[in-house]
């Protein structure tokens, strides 16, 4: 988080180069202050408007504890985290009545520097850094083609990214949910209601294991098998889910239901965007027209929903401006109708670009995630995307 400074403050200044080091790893843009004289520290992290203080502490009489007890009172507390070489339960206990935030042991592990940073962030009403984009994928009547996309586009983010721990998808279709099927995943261990039954206890490498990881690299927590296993999802435990996977992936994918209700709205709540998928017949249309007008009602930013026209064709009985003027949205997206290589995909467990990588629909798809994840035009050597955005 560019616009976030820290102080690290320890006399030693070879652990003051480690902790730096570590916090570089973690975020790359931080602006880091190093204070190796604790006696004007006070003044040098006030003047500074760090936001955190990295304090080392390696005794419980250490005189470290008197600079975070002198943090605590100052007029702009930051967030304090002890870095310690010796700890023991003596010395946390004395931290945390001097008033730290976060306890790390020495050697830092960047996971560990990750969620006590990300603590604090929120304590303070900060951004967390790291945190991945959420893209709700909607549509607002059955059969428009909503997870085909969603599908699609978890496994060419992953594929045109090609960093770890780049994309996920949630199945929120409960009852019948077919995101599997369209990933061709065979086998899971694990679903969407296992992570929500254990959100109390959730955490990064948990929720990893708990996903079903495709040959593109994308993640997937499936919707559940069994009836008796519904009840383990509901809002709450699902929001937490949903924000872990935030924390964990830089791209996350929900595949929504179509009716909106509990789950859909807490869906709706969490999402960075919304991709409101509708194609060019009428009832869809009709439906789409109907989901905005509730999103209004729910009081959702217009800004927030990106209109998305599948099976995209020229000619049809309704035009495209027709569409934009009854949905009130601007189209952002139009993905074109490929009945040949859409059928063959699903058929197979494919995405469009395995299915057949020279087809329209799967250049729409690729440039729409490309676009999604930041990731600007294709890159060299590929063979140049269409004009699909609007």
């Amino acid at each position: 988080m560019a616009n976030v400074r820290i102080s690290v403050c320890h006399p030693d200044e070879a652990c003051c180069r480690q902790i730096i080091e570590a916090l570089r790893q973690f975020d790359p843009e931080l602006e880091v202050l190093a204070v190796s004289d604790l006696r004007g520290a006070v003044a040098a992290i006030a003047s500074s408007e760090s936001r955190v203080a990295v304090v080392g502490v390696d005794a419980p009489q250490d005189q470290s504890l008197r600079l975070i007890d002198a943090l605590k009172s100052s007029e702009k507390r930051p967030g304090v985290i002890v870095v310690s070489q010796a700890s023991s339960q003596e010395l946390l206990v004395a931290c945390l009545r001097a008033g730290c935030d976060e306890f790390l042991e020495f050697p830092i592990q960047t996971e560990e520097l990750a969620k006590a940073l990300n603590g604090i962030y929120r304590k303070l009403g900060l951004a967390v850094a790291g945190q991945g984009k959420v893209t709700a994928v909607y549509a607002a009547k059955g059969g428009v083609g909503a997870t085909t996309l969603a599908c699609n586009l978890v496994a060419e983010v992953a594929r045109e990214e090609q960093k770890e721990n780049a994309s996920c998808l949630l199945d929120l279709n409960l009852q019948f949910g077919s995101a599997v099927l369209y990933l061709d995943v065979r086998e899971f261990s694990y679903s969407l209601a296992d992570a929500c039954r254990d959100a109390d206890r959730l955490d990064a490498p948990m929720l990893r294991s708990y996903m079903t990881q495709h040959p593109s690299g994308a993640c997937l927590l499936p919707a559940p098998l069994n009836v008796d296993e519904l009840d383990h999802v509901d809002s709450a435990r699902f929001s937490v889910v949903a924000r872990l996977c935030k924390e964990t992936y830089n791209h996350v994918f929900l595949d929504l239901p179509h009716s909106i209700e509990g789950l859909t709205i807490t869906g709706l709540d969490v999402a960075d965007q919304v991709l409101l998928v509708c194609d060019m017949v009428l009832p869809s249309v009709r439906n789409t027209i109907r989901a905005v007008k509730m999103f209004q009602d729910l009081e959702y930013d217009k800004t927030k929903l990106r209109l998305v026209v599948n099976r995209y064709y020229d000619g049809g009985p309704i035009s495209l401006q027709e569409v934009a003027t009854h949905v009130g949205l601007p189209i952002y997206w139009l993905v074109p109708y490929d009945s040949a290589v859409a059928i063959k995909a699903t058929n197979a467990g494919q995405t469009f670009s395995e299915a057949d990588r020279n087809s329209q629909v799967a250049a729409s798809v690729t440039a729409l995630a490309r676009d999604i994840a930041g990731l600007g035009a294709a890159r060299p050597g590929k063979k140049k995307l269409f004009g699909w955005r609007k």
